[in-house]
């Protein structure tokens, strides 16, 4: 008798982006996956690097985006979450003050 153990979808997409990581590793960036939502959208948490970089945006279409639809057909597209407002990104150092923070968590 085989055991089975049951995951999540977020746990399956969780492996999915683990094969995906070292891409964003080599920037100094990380993603995290937070829920999926009612209608197949990923909510997904840019972490390090990624929060300010300006390409962030074509990597999560391009590159996560496109991987998660390709894995998992119920996944209807993702949304980027930072804890950096858009007003913060102009302002290099409320985003390093708030990396600071993070980074004393850790």
């Amino acid at each position: 008798m085989g055991l089975f153990i049951e995951t999540s979808l977020e746990q399956r997409i969780q492996q999915v982006l683990d094969a995906y990581r070292p891409n964003l590793y080599m920037d100094g960036g990380d993603v995290e996956v937070l829920k999926v939502d009612e209608n197949g959208v990923a909510h997904l948490k840019m972490l390090g690097a990624c929060i300010d970089c300006p390409i962030s945006l074509l990597t999560m279409k391009l590159g996560i985006q496109r991987l998660l639809k390709e894995h998992f057909p119920e996944i209807t597209g993702v949304h980027a979450i930072t804890d950096v407002s858009i007003r913060d990104l102009y302002d290099r150092e409320a985003v390093m003050q708030k990396s600071i923070v993070r980074s004393r968590k850790a």
